[in-house]
């Protein structure tokens, strides 16, 4: 583990990579629009089509059943996403070839890009998790973040994803 004084060079000097304001009003305003879509959507699905179940055919009803299991899949996955995305809005970090000091809460933790083999793209979401080798999640980065570009290019280039 490094120091308190190396945290804090490398903090001011390396490439800072955190969401603008801008784009933290624009994630708000996706958020307000699509949690109460993927968390109602499945409900609703399942609502309407409980009034098939008494009068539907066994192909209606097991169509019926794999359309609502997706729905709750797809939706449930993309809801848990989206706030965990939200949550770490407000943390950056910077970058170097030696790894990365998140700043979170007032904080500043070293990780080293070893650390980040679990790290995960879902490039259908335009994000990127960062995690840490206990699979603890540590922050979540959408594409519009300054400097995402050439944090990807690094860790693309240290740990392969």
């Amino acid at each position: 583990m490094r120091d308190e004084r190396t945290i804090k060079l490398l903090y001011t000097k390396g490439n800072m990579v955190q969401h603008s304001n801008s784009v933290q009003i624009m994630a708000y305003i996706c958020g307000v629009i699509l949690l109460p879509v993927y968390a109602l959507g499945p409900l609703s699905m399942i609502y309407l089509s409980s009034n098939r179940i008494a009068d539907g055919d066994w192909q209606t009803l097991i169509f019926l059943f794999f359309l609502c299991s997706a729905l709750v899949y797809f939706c449930g996955k993309y809801f848990f996403l989206l706030v965990r995305f939200l949550r770490s809005l407000k943390f950056s970090f910077t970058f170097d070839s030696k790894g990365i000091v998140l700043c979170k809460n007032g904080q500043s933790s070293f990780y080293a890009w070893s650390d980040l083999k679990n790290s995960k793209e879902y490039a259908n979401c335009q994000m990127y998790c960062l995690v840490d080798s206990n699979g603890e999640h540590l922050f979540s980065i959408w594409e519009y973040a300054d400097n995402y570009q050439e944090f990807r290019d690094a860790a693309l280039v240290h740990i392969g994803i």
